[in-house]
């Protein structure tokens, strides 16, 4: 064991501090370590609230951008397979978004929570510290108190013998010099050898009482280490608890955030490469020319007789076309509103009728008001992106007036303002 470079007495045990885990107070950075554990359990605590935070900012990124670029390719002039593939990527955002929801939801309701049981469990707090800390620092201070007084006893001890053999030194220097002086009285001379012999006394028994303190000590050495290593590997114990939690709790960390192994995402990704596959170029340009282009049956100019009907009819209401024409094209689409028509958009599938093939699949239909009021309560904030969209904060109780559409929106009430909102947001109320 190393030695004490300080002395001082037994009320000085408090302000003795060293690195070395067994001397006085050396036990400090062992106790404090479980303050550190305390603090460690909040900063991951912290670490995971943030990772849960960025979740949702993500997922709610993701539904604006899928719900922006959904409404947009169905407006837009794109047609044909390409365009099913073209939403197929806004459903898969749509998707991927409610992974990440699932994800922030189990990190704060899982982990989080996990943590904080841990937490209360482990560390019990005091007036002014926890109280796994003051056992701790109790116990270490209870078996070393009567060590560090035989400790103290030996610094004091041998202070007193190396002044007491400092001073005999002194002592035979002087006399070595009065021997050799001729002016020196025999008076003097005497009263020297006198103080040289008190001195060697004095040396003799402070040196016997030093090795009699070491002894002392020595003789505790072997109680002091076992009764510390005691109240050490309790403090380990505690620290192994809290590495291990920790441990768990990042295996179920990764397994929350690796949405890799999610199905949901899986079958997004092979649904767009089925897509891409099954996409057939030559089909819809053919299709194209058969409704917009060359393909198109037109009732060409021929000779007519003079028919006296005929010519009573306004020149407004001839047709390009005859009634039996199946070219697919239907010019009632150029008198629908600009507002989701196909006349608007350009999109040359967009104006059939609803039985055909590429009739119109985006047109939204609201749904009556329920006779019940059904209620919902938002799991989570949320702020409009667009002036038909409602924004509440986690909480709020919304008044739902229509089913889920196939977009997953929804149109409610919130203090009186009618609009639309993501149902992936809120839940029923029971």
């Amino acid at each position: 064991m190393a030695q004490h470079s300080h002395a001082g007495s037994e009320e000085d045990v408090g302000d003795l501090f060293s690195d070395c885990f067994w001397e006085i107070k050396g036990f400090k950075q062992v106790v404090k370590r479980i303050d550190d554990g305390a603090t460690l359990t909040d900063n991951l605590m912290q670490l995971i609230h943030e990772r849960s935070e960025l979740e949702l900012k993500y997922a709610k990124g993701l539904k604006t951008w899928s719900r922006k670029w959904e409404d947009a390719i169905s407006k837009g002039p794109e047609y044909g397979s390409l365009e099913q593939t073209m939403k197929s990527l806004t459903v898969e955002a749509n998707e991927t978004a409610d992974i990440h929801l699932d994800v922030r939801q189990k990190l704060t309701g899982s982990s989080l929570e996990s943590i904080k049981h841990w937490k209360n469990s482990n560390y019990q707090k005091t007036f002014v510290k926890w109280k796994q800390t003051a056992a701790a620092q109790e116990g270490f201070d209870k078996v070393q108190r009567p060590w560090a007084k035989r400790f103290l006893k030996v610094e004091k001890a041998k202070k007193a013998y190396h002044l007491a053999a400092r001073t005999l030194e002194q002592l035979k220097g002087q006399l070595d010099i009065y021997e050799r002086d001729a002016m020196t009285t025999t008076d003097a001379l005497k009263k020297l050898k006198d103080k040289l012999s008190k001195a060697e006394t004095e040396n003799d028994k402070t040196k016997d009482k030093y090795r009699d303190r070491l002894n002392e000590l020595d003789m505790a050495n072997q109680q002091y280490i076992n009764e510390m290593t005691v109240e050490f590997e309790k403090c380990q114990a505690m620290e192994k608890l809290r590495i291990e939690f920790f441990v768990e709790t990042i295996r179920d960390y990764l397994n929350y955030i690796d949405v890799s192994k999610d199905a949901r995402l899986t079958n997004s990704f092979q649904n767009i490469q089925h897509g891409l596959n099954e996409m057939s170029i030559e089909e819809d340009l053919k299709r194209y020319a058969d409704q917009k282009g060359t393909g198109m049956q037109m009732n060409w100019p021929k000779f007519m007789e003079y028919d006296e009907v005929s010519n009573t009819l306004p020149i407004g209401n001839l047709q390009m076309r005859d009634n039996n024409s199946n070219s697919g094209y239907d010019d009632r689409a150029d008198n629908r509103s600009n507002k989701g028509g196909a006349g608007a958009s350009g999109n040359p599938f967009n104006g059939f009728d609803d039985d055909s093939e590429w009739g119109d699949q985006n047109t939204y239909t609201a749904m009556p008001t329920p006779a019940v009021e059904v209620r919902v309560m938002a799991m989570f904030d949320y702020t409009g992106a667009e002036a038909d969209e409602l924004s509440f904060r986690e909480g709020d109780v919304l008044i739902q007036l229509d089913e889920e559409d196939e977009n997953g929106w929804c149109r409610g009430l919130l203090n009186g303002v009618e609009g639309l909102y993501p149902g992936s947001y809120v839940q029923l109320m029971k």
